[in-house]
Parts: structure tokens; C-alpha cells; sequence
């Protein structure tokens, strides 16, 4: 199901970093938001001279010699473990959101429903902070004590109805879902939720760490109740009755492993056995009211389902009144008065999450703005920062890439031809959404205020969940975007095979349309290829080119792609952060692998792409010379000795100075661009060098 499938975010394992019509790049693109032909520069612009460090060798270090001056110009952050022009990046992403927010937050009579309005007046309510602490918990006044009125389990199952719709997932949580077996079709998902510290082991295990955290959360539950106007001595017992029921729905809950893995999770039934598993549970009323078809669903996990149905007819009335409004004021903390807010962070954000201090109220409100608007932020952000002309351009390097990799998969000598007809049909089939959509949807009937801050997080909330069940039981659209338009991520999607580039991601370092193509395949060109090649690695070999969950590589096809690695764990075996301290080259295989591919066919891309766009010399270096300067810029990194430490014991990427040098050591390109001799620090011998692809 989509809450447990493959789904690789930026931060996490995409490559480059760490609603609506995609651009199909099987063959050709599909048409743009207008008729653009791609501008050409009569100077392009190049690497960054100014980052070199002109006095390292780049056959010996190539890592010091790209970016050595900006990182020794340009030192790391309090409270920062990585930095580079890649996370500068964000930072500006974040400054140019918040510059255009506060633009349209300046003014209030902009047509009602427009994109501008929304925004604007979301934006300037959230930063209202005087009204909300007014306000404090008077925007839940309704909501709560409709909770308190409840008479009897019906009455209950019918605020759990209310809080579903305001996406306040407990005690479960109810979404439309690409179905595991068959991705192409939506259905429900029901899956374990309702519990407020981060998964079962918090309640069950006995490790000091749990146990404080369990102390504490019953303390945090005593104080949020206490602030919403509950008396303290029942505040203390709601909270010992909220977190036995919270224990034992745990004891029914999946480890957290299990609980995130899609074959695990996956258990379709129809509608009948549904009820049949729950029948406490009213999900004809449940259905009905949200619109949904009694279709069938998948529950990710029975025993849980089983266990809030007898906790349902068990528990006392009033533990259940507690426990939902508990969970409503724990949504809506963060965005209530300051003491509600500042409780929030202290628990989730500091204790739980070790966040040292609350973010610029700004930044909160961005961040609301975000996730809550993403599309209209997305089209803002778009319209002045990713010209349709960069979309098109990008749409063109992703056509190149995808082509040289299936030349270069129908030429692979150790891969056998049923194998390969499964590969060539993955990558045939592959989808790339580029900066936006191309067709906007229309959120006008949103109503979004300027003095009522809770109502417009509600109100935005309640179109999502809409919006979200109006999929089940159609067909899957693979023109969803997973990111909004303004993200500074970027994602792949193993099972249904598509990426998604949002217009906050293809910015400089990643892509500039003013830059040559050969800083900008180095940079971006590398990280889509490296992308690429997850579809058909040991990482896509679950999944067809349909989605299917099945696996498609021969046999011998894997024990040759296992052979072929080994020289890749070899080389990755021998990189140290510090005397005895090694990278664990199996560990890395996947990502090193995906570098290697990725500078290789970015290069061929590259070389391809010159037939029709000419690269000229730009600051005293080739184009061949830009493009692996460019990788290195990108990639350059400065990380402290603690996090390489961390990333050596459980990353599966390589640290920053081993992702830059790893794979051109390997690269006889490299080599010849900047004529370094054999038995150089970047060259590895011949007989030594790695690549599978």
C-alpha cells in the first residue's frame, strides 16, 4: 500500500538530495504548460571558480581541489553536521517561500479563492500570533465538547468519524492506496494509528530511555489537558487511563520493521469481512458518510483491527471521551495559543525529536503553508522561480539519460536476455514529473480566513481527506505528486517507477538553465541517473514494470551482479574516516554502485547532448572538465568526524569525500580530462576499476 510503499524521499536515499500530469519520458514528453523552446545562452555559465582550492592536486584529491575554498571559506553552522552548497540551497529555498508569502500576506482584499488569497491569508493568520494566543483553546471549544456530550459507543464512533475528517488518524487511520498487488487500482487502506509516543516499543519495552519516555508523555498528556481547562487531578487520571489504552493497542501493534514493510501489510478483504473482522466497528455508517465504496480494502494490520474492535465495547466511555479529545488537542497544539505550542515542542519536538529550539515563527508558518496549500505555494513558487523554459529543458535531459541507459542495458555482457527484456521494459515505462504539473487542480472552493488560524488548518485538512477518498476505486494516477512544486526534495517511487522533481529542487547547485549543459548533467544529470538505475538494481528487482510485486532478475543474473560488486565492497572496504575507522563497502554497495552509474551515463548523456549544444570552454576548463568539476561542487560536502562515525555504522551512503572521489577513481574520462598519470590518487588501476552498469 502507498503508507508502506517504497517511496525514497530527498533527505533520505534519493540521490541528489539526501496532484497532476507528469512528463512521460518513455518516449516523448508529454506537451508542456505552453509551447516553449528552450533559450539558448550565447555564454553559459560555468562551475564555481571561486570553490576551488587551486592548490590541491585534482589527480590526488579531487574532493579538496572542486570545493576545498568554499568550505574553508564558508564554515559549518551551530548545531550542523553537514554542510555544502547543496544545504545553502535549501536554506534559500526556505527564504525565497517565506519572501513571497510575506509579499502576499501584505495584502488582505485579493479575490476571494484566488491562489494569491489562500496563501496570503493563511500565511498572515498564522503569523497572527496575538489573535491566537487570544483565541488560545477556544477554536476546539465545539469539537470538544461535542466529545464531552457523547452518551454511548455509537456516540463515540461518531467523533472518530469527525476526527478522521480533520485527518486526526486515531484510533486508526483511513486513506485511499495503491493496492500492493494490484498498483494501479485505489483502495482503502487501514492501517495501526492512535498511539502518541513513536511506536510500540516506547510502550512496551522496559530500557530506561522507554520508560522515562513514558514518564514523561503521561506527564506531557497531564499538562496539555491541564491547559485546555481539565482540573489537575483529573487531568493526572485521564492521562494513566489514556496511556493504558494507548499500551494495550501497542501490545497489538507490528514492530516498527514490520510495520513498514508492504508484503507485511498487505491483506485485502472485502467489504463483508471487514465487518466480520470488526463488527463493533460501524463501517457502514463510516463508508457512507465518507463517500467511499464498499470496495475491497486492505488492512495493514488484522490483529490490530481486532483489538480496537473489543477495546471499543471494553473500555469504559469515559477513557474513550479522554483518549479522542487527548488526541484532538494534540494535533492541534502546535497551532494554538503559545503555552499550547511551546508544550507541543518541548515533548515532540525537543524530547522526542532532539531539536534544541523552536523555529522562526516564519518558518512554522511556511511550513504550514506547505503542507497544507502545497499545490498553490507550488504555483507561486513556480511562476517565479522555474520558467517553462527550465521545465523543458529538464524534460530533454531526462529524455537523453533514459535513452543512453537503454543503449547501454541492451550492450551489458553479464546480463541475460530475460532479464534485460524485463530492464529495457522498466526503464520503457519510467515517469518523470518535472518542476510542476502541467494541469493545476482547482482548490478555489477552499475557504481560507485571515483571523481564523485553526479554522484555515481544518478547513484545509478536511479538503485533503476529501480530496484523498474521492481516489478509492479509481484507477491509480501516477500524475500525483508525492512532494509539492515548492520542495527543496526530490523523490523516486520504487513499485509504481516514477521520480518526481519539484521546481524547489531544480535549482542551483542541482540545475541552472543558465548554466552550460555540462555543469548541469554533472550535477542533476548524475543524480537522475543514479536514480535511474534503482528501477532495475538489486533495489527494483521486486517490482515489474507494471508494479507488480514480483521478482523479475534471473538467478544467475543476480550472482553475476553480486560478482561484479565485490569490487565495489573492495574499494569501499578501503576508504577510512580515520585510522581504523572504515567505510563497510557492503553496507554502500547500493549507493556506490549508483554513483558509478550515474557519473558514467550522465557523461554519455553529456556527450550526446554536445551533438546539438556545443559546450564551449568556460573559466579555462572543457566541458568535459566542468562536467566532473560540477559532481564535485555538488557533492563536496563538509561533515563533522561524529556524523561520518554515525554514517559508517548504518548508512547505506558513502560520506561526502568518498561519493565525490569513489567514482572517478574508477572513470577513465576523468583520467584523460585532466591528464593524470597512472598510480595517481584518482586512478585506479585497470585491472581494479568497479562498475556494473
Amino acid at each position: 500500500m502507498s503508507a508502506t510503499r517504497t517511496v525514497l524521499l530527498a533527505g533520505a536515499t534519493i540521490a541528489l538530495f539526501g496532484g497532476v500530469a507528469p512528463v512521460s519520458v518513455s518516449g516523448q514528453a508529454s506537451a508542456p504548460t505552453a509551447q516553449v523552446s528552450v533559450t539558448m545562452i550565447a555564454k553559459p555559465k560555468g562551475i564555481e571558480p571561486g570553490d576551488l582550492d587551486r592548490t590541491a592536486d585534482p589527480c590526488t584529491d579531487f574532493h579538496a581541489f572542486a570545493n576545498g575554498a568554499w568550505r574553508a571559506q564558508n564554515p559549518m553552522p551551530k548545531e550542523t553536521q553537514r554542510w555544502s552548497r547543496r544545504a545553502a540551497g535549501l536554506e534559500t529555498n526556505r527564504q525565497q517561500l517565506k519572501t513571497l508569502l510575506a509579499e502576499l500576506a501584505a495584502k488582505a482584499d485579493r479575490p476571494r479563492g484566488s491562489v494569491e488569497q489562500q496563501l496570503g491569508d493563511h500565511f498572515a493568520a498564522c503569523m497572527n500570533e496575538p489573535l491566537i494566543d487570544a483565541a488560545g483553546v477556544t477554536p476546539l471549544a465545539p469539537l470538544i465538547e461535542d466529545i464531552n456530550q457523547v452518551q454511548d459507543q455509537a456516540g463515540i464512533q461518531r467523533m472518530i468519524r469527525r476526527l478522521h475528517e480533520l485527518a486526526i488518524p486515531a484510533p486508526f487511520v483511513l486513506t485511499g492506496a495503491s493496492d500492493y498487488r494490484d498498483p494501479a487500482s485505489v483502495v482503502v487502506n487501514i492501517a495501526a494509528s492512535g498511539l502518541g509516543l513513536p511506536d510500540r516499543d516506547y510502550y512496551l519495552k522496559s530500557g530506561g530511555h522507554f520508560v522515562d519516555a513514558r514518564e514523561k508523555y503521561r506527564a506531557h498528556v497531564t499538562r496539555v489537558l491541564t491547559l485546555a481547562g481539565v482540573d489537575a487531578v483529573h487531568a493526572g487520571k485521564a492521562a494513566d487511563e489514556i496511556l493504558a489504552l494507548e499500551t494495550r493497542l501497542a501490545e497489538a501493534s507490528l514492530l516498527p520493521a514490520a510495520a513498514a514493510d508492504p508484503a507485511t501489510t498487505a491483506h485485502k478483504m472485502t467489504f463483508a469481512q471487514l465487518s466480520q473482522l470488526a463488527p463493533h466497528i460501524d463501517w457502514e455508517r463510516y463508508f457512507a458518510e465518507g463517500g467511499l465504496p464498499r470496495i475491497e480494502v486492505n488492512v495493514s494490520e488484522p490483529a490490530f483491527v481486532e483489538r480496537l474492535n473489543r477495546e471499543l465495547e471494553a473500555t469504559p466511555l469515559n477513557t474513550w471521551k479522554a483518549y479522542l479529545t487527548w488526541h484532538v488537542l494534540e494535533s492541534a497544539a502546535p497551532w494554538l495559543s503559545k503555552p499550547f505550542a511551546l508544550e507541543s515542542f518541548e515533548f515532540n519536538d525537543k524530547y522526542l525529536g532532539g531539536a534544541v529550539a523552536m523555529k522562526p515563527r516564519a518558518t512554522i508558518c511556511l511550513e504550514s503553508t506547505e503542507a497544507l496549500l502545497g499545490e498553490p505555494l507550488g504555483r507561486a513558487y513556480a511562476e517565479r522561480y522555474f520558467s517553462p523554459a527550465a521545465k523543458v529543458k529538464v524534460q530533454e535531459m531526462v529524455r537523453t539519460l533514459l535513452s543512453v541507459l537503454k543503449d547501454d542495458l541492451r550492450e551489458l555482457k553479464w546480463m541475460s536476455d530475460a532479464t534485460r527484456r524485463e530492464a529495457l521494459a522498466k526503464v520503457e515505462s519510467y515517469d518523470v514529473s518535472v518542476g510542476y504539473p502541467d494541469a493545476w487542480t482547482d482548490e478555489s472552493a477552499l475557504v481560507i480566513r485571515r483571523d481564523a488560524f485553526w479554522a484555515n488548518v481544518a478547513a484545509a485538512r478536511r479538503f485533503g481527506v476529501e480530496a484523498d477518498r474521492r481516489h478509492v476505486g479509481k484507477r491509480m494516477s501516477r500524475a500525483i505528486w508525492q512532494l509539492p512544486p515548492s520542495s527543496p526534495g526530490a523523490y523516486i517511487d520504487i513499485q509504481l517507477n516514477l521520480m518526481g522533481l519539484p521546481a524547489g529542487f531544480l535549482q542551483s547547485p542541482a540545475f541552472d538553465l543558465a548554466a552550460s549543459d555540462a555543469v548541469n548533467y554533472g550535477a542533476l544529470g548524475v543524480g537522475i541517473a543514479h536514480d535511474l538505475t534503482h528501477a532495475i538494481d538489486a533495489l527494483g528487482q521486486d517490482f515489474d514494470s507494471t508494479g507488480q510485486p514480483r521478482k523479475w532478475w534471473a538467478q544467475p543474473d543476480l550472482d553475476a551482479f553480486q560478482k561484479i560488486g565485490q569490487c565495489t565492497v573492495d574499494q569501499y572496504d578501503g576508504y577510512a574516516i580515520e585510522p581504523g575507522v572504515h567505510l563497510q563497502g557492503r553496507q554502500v554497495l547500493g549507493e556506490a554502485l549508483g554513483d558509478l552509474a550515474g557519473v558514467r551515463l550522465a557523461y554519455l548523456a553529456l556527450e550526446r547532448s554536445m551533438r546539438v549544444h556545443p559546450v564551449p570552454v568556460l573559466d579555462g576548463f572543457s566541458p568535459e572538465q566542468q562536467f566532473f568539476i560540477s559532481w564535485g561542487q555538488l557533492r563536496g560536502a563538509a561533515e563533522t568526524l561524529d556524523l561520518q562515525r554515525q554514517m559508517v555504522k548504518s548508512d547505506p551512503h558513502p560520506t561526502a569525500r568518498y561519493r565525490v572521489i569513489g567514482p572517478l577513481s574508477n572513470t577513465p574520462e576523468f583520467e584523460q580530462a585532466f591528464a593524470c598519470k597512472a598510480g595517481s590518487g584518482m586512478v585506479r588501476p585497470p585491472e581494479q576499476r568497479c562498475g556494473a552498469w
